[in-house]
């Protein structure tokens, strides 16, 4: 008895610190866009993705869709150029785009890792036999 109350209760233990690492799903990015050449001018907005399920190519090309508009809105706000020959590669939109893909990637990758998860991980128990040396 005394075994599984003591194992019931590093389970729960185990399960409690765990937690918070599995509640921390981050469902929404920022895109951040600079006025080239001022100093700590720039305008950002969150772009949420929570409505989106990131293993589906489809919804994936929203989120980047979804990112550059916000480039777009942000660096409309400031009074930046478009994109245009002048300024290939260097436009306040394009930055934005550019400074906003890596978290794009990681919750491409967070997609993929959790779908891998549920479709191959295995199920676990932390149940304890009841032990009874008589």
């Amino acid at each position: 008895m005394r075994l599984t109350a003591l194992a019931t209760l590093a389970a729960a233990a185990a399960f409690v610190c765990a937690a918070p690492a599995f509640a921390q799903t981050v469902e929404e990015l920022t895109v951040t866009g600079h006025i080239p050449g001022s100093r700590l001018q720039s305008l950002s907005e969150r772009v949420s993705f929570a409505d989106l399920d990131l293993t589906y190519a489809g919804d994936r090309e929203r989120l980047r869709v979804r990112v550059n508009n916000a480039a777009r809105r942000v660096c409309t706000e400031l009074n930046q150029e478009s994109p245009n020959p002048a300024n290939m590669g260097h436009s306040c939109q394009e930055v934005a785009v550019r400074g906003a893909m890596d978290q794009v990637r990681f919750a491409f990758a967070d997609a993929r890792d959790a779908a891998y998860a549920d479709t191959y991980g295995a199920p676990v128990s932390a149940t304890v036999p009841d032990y009874d040396p008589r």
